[in-house]
């Protein structure tokens, strides 16, 4: 198959181009001319040529008439034009040369050359077709002998005027032979390159479709035709409607289109070159097909610490109120909606936050803790909405996703939320109305699919009331509201706790505690408990590292009691607590020998503390 087609005029120049061409199984010369020459340049195109080479007016033509194919003019060289000029020279006595405008500039170099400057009167043709009319000016100026291509000559010897006609050399087809074998190996270069981008954009799981600056389609890729169900090149109104694009010349992403009963996203971004729009290109992705692969995506950060720890089963009592606040908690979890746990800090709000996750419909989605009071307003911001490329200084590259995103599909546990800025606040029930957010910096809106369970140790009516916290989002949260009892209120709990810290931390600390003394008990039943279950666990895992026997003794808990009591003021605990306090301060003092310094040590208090309190003793006695 010849890949380059010289399509020739002249017989002449055919038979010196079959000389240089002997062994050249790849190009073809085909003798024609004008029409003719059209008509094989086609033909030479549908048995596969990729270059053609033609001149004069037959190469004006081809490159008319097959604007999209190469085709490569054979140039006049200086030995053409010597070669001319003596003929027509010897032929007349007035010589014209008929032809384009770089020609005459080659002719009046051979003049200036041989010092015979306008020896030859010279006629420029700017249009082919009018060739005629430059014979017929060149003979009006006295012109006896015309030089110029074969149609020009013929034109000259039918007006009874010598003509000479303007032959391609060796030299000028050599010029002309390299010339076409560089355009196709620059065609080689660009099929290779179209065989690379074929092979990544169907390799994409996208839909490609591309247009060039004329609105024509110039690539469309495998998933492009399943997702649109194009046969062929035929892609119908999608083409129309990125011409539309085009002109306007503008980025568009995210655009929702339906074809049929399937949502695609689409992304119209034109392609600038120079400064430029030369094209346009359109991504498709199949809506459920990017929810399903974010999904994962938020699934995979899940399994990185975003998962839910307790059940129900984690949460053991003895209390009735308990149990009645756990029986409440398990049928929240059925109904997938937002919950609001309340209690003192430390009854165990954040268990019941991951038993509800556990027992419902979102337990195979992520679980996402955030404590609103232990992060500053300017970050918990971020942190929950995300931000970005550039939204402020220090941002990371690309962005951030923040934490309702990472929640998607699953269940977010904003702790504290009474600490949480009037700011956040409006932000917040907007997630809960729209189930959308936007990071910062961004104005894209990005759905969410989430379950809020929130938590607060605050009366959150009472700051209503005060305006420290938003009416509306309040009865957005105070859906499914859940109300966990204090320690003080279930005190049959803390034997059970008591025994349970007490071998958690004997093997964590390797003690040899065991027990507790019964009196030593009681006080620990009648301590009120500000910090609840978290105070409970801290205080028993102290006593279990001071005690030195198998038992925790009622001067340990004493000892460490004291500490959380202002013992000069009246103890929030019963008769029974304060007795035991004054027999321990008697204790302490008989065995130190009525060394104050030392008896206070052994108590685990101050010196005036100590002080303070024997005077309240010789005043009772």
């Amino acid at each position: 198959m010849a890949e380059i087609a010289f399509i020739i005029p002249s017989r002449e120049i055919c038979a010196v181009l079959e000389d240089l061409l002997i062994g050249s199984e790849d190009i073809e010369v085909v003798y024609a001319r004008l029409e003719e020459g059209v008509m094989a340049a086609r033909k030479a195109v549908l048995g596969g040529a990729r270059v053609l080479v033609s001149r004069g007016l037959t190469y004006r033509l081809i490159a008319e008439r097959l604007s999209d194919v190469s085709v490569i003019e054979i140039p006049f060289s200086g030995y053409d034009l010597l070669r001319a000029y003596q003929e027509a020279v010897k032929l007349s006595t007035q010589a014209a040369v008929v032809e384009s405008l770089t020609v005459l500039e080659g002719m009046a170099s051979i003049e200036a050359i041989l010092s015979a400057p306008d020896a030859i009167i010279k006629v420029n043709i700017d249009d082919y077709p009018e060739y005629a009319s430059a014979v017929s000016m060149a003979i009006d100026l006295q012109a006896d002998c015309v030089i110029g291509n074969q149609a020009v000559v013929f034109e000259a010897e039918r007006r009874g005027v010598k003509g000479v006609l303007l032959r391609s050399g060796h030299e000028a087809l050599q010029i002309a032979l390299e010339a076409a074998r560089q355009m196709l190996a620059l065609h080689g270069i660009r099929d290779a390159n179209a065989r690379q981008t074929d092979v990544i954009i169907n390799t994409v799981d996208s839909g490609v479709l591309a247009l060039d600056a004329r609105g024509e389609l110039t690539a469309v890729n495998s998933e492009a035709r399943r997702l649109l169900n194009i046969d062929g090149d035929a892609a119908g109104e999608w083409v129309d409607r990125m011409r539309q694009y085009l002109k306007l010349g503008e980025k568009l992403t995210g655009k929702i289109e339906r074809i049929g009963s399937m949502e695609l996203v689409v992304n119209y971004l034109p392609i600038v070159a120079g400064g430029s729009v030369v094209g346009i290109v359109a991504t498709l992705q199949e809506l459920r097909r990017l929810q399903d692969i974010e999904h994962k995506t938020r699934q995979e950060m899940s399994s990185r610490g975003r998962v839910a720890k307790y059940t129900f089963l984690d949460i053991e009592t003895r209390s009735s109120e308990m149990q009645r606040a756990l029986e409440e908690a398990k049928r929240f979890a059925c109904f997938d909606s937002t919950v609001l746990i309340q209690g003192e800090t430390g009854v165990g709000k954040e268990y019941f936050a991951h038993a509800i996750h556990q027992a419902g419909t979102r337990r195979k989605g992520p679980f996402v803790v955030v404590n609103c009071a232990a992060i500053p307003e300017n970050i918990l911001e971020s942190e929950l909405f995300g931000y970005s490329e550039g939204a402020f200084t220090g941002a990371k590259k690309g962005g951030k996703m923040g934490l309702f995103e990472q929640a998607h599909g699953g269940t977010i546990f904003l702790d504290e939320i009474g600490e949480m800025s009037e700011l956040l606040q409006a932000r917040l029930l907007r997630v809960l109305q729209e189930h959308e957010v936007y990071r910062l910096g961004d104005d894209r809106i990005i759905p969410v699919n989430i379950r809020v369970i929130a938590a607060t140790n605050r009366d959150l009516q009472r700051m209503v009331r005060e305006r420290r916290f938003r009416e509306d989002l309040y009865y957005r949260l105070d859906v499914l509201t859940l109300d966990i009892p204090p320690l003080r209120e279930r005190t049959e709990d803390i034997a059970y706790f008591v025994r349970n810290f007490i071998r958690e931390f004997s093997s964590q600390y390797r003690t040899a505690v065991e027990r507790i003394e019964p009196q030593a008990m009681e006080l620990l039943t009648d301590y009120d408990w500000p910090g609840n279950i978290r105070e409970l666990h801290n205080v028993v895992g102290r006593l279990t590292a001071l005690s030195l026997g198998k038992s925790i003794t009622t001067q340990d808990v004493l000892r460490v009691l004291a500490k959380r009591m202002d013992l000069s003021a009246p103890p929030p605990a019963t008769r029974s607590l304060k007795g035991a306090e004054d027999e321990a301060i008697r204790e302490a003092l008989a065995k130190t020998n009525g060394n104050k310094q030392k008896a206070a040590e052994i108590l685990g208090i101050g010196r005036v503390t100590l002080w303070r309190r024997l005077k309240e003793l010789e005043g009772q006695q």
